[in-house]
């Protein structure tokens, strides 16, 4: 078994090399975001959800409202970040919120 996670910041040969582990009969576990924060598609994880298997898609809690969240606000002192901002922003709390679609504030 092969589990690899964050796999939306992977690059290069990386859906070639899933394809190949699982021709050689490997289980192959990968875990990623399918958004950014601008609720577009993030790295390969489009590639690889269309080749999968199987499809597990786990939300996490709303911070706002306890619901199920689909989405990553970015937060930019205390405000939703515009699109100006790099993709790829490494951080925890005090940069992303997991948010539910009626409290997600669409980049402008």
């Amino acid at each position: 078994m092969v589990a690899l996670d964050e796999a939306h910041f992977l690059k290069g040969n990386f859906v070639r090399i899933c394809r190949w582990l699982v021709k050689e009969g490997k289980r192959v576990i990968i875990a990623g975001l399918d958004l950014d924060f601008k609720e577009g598609p993030f790295g390969y994880m489009p590639q690889l959800l269309v080749l999968a298997n199987e499809v597990v898609k786990l939300q996490a809690v709303c911070v706002v409202c306890g619901k199920p969240a689909s989405r990553s606000q970015r937060i930019i002192n205390g405000k939703p970040a515009s699109k100006k901002g790099p993709l790829e922003l490494i951080g925890g709390l005090e940069v992303y919120e997991p948010r539910c679609l009626s409290y997600f504030v669409p980049p402008r």
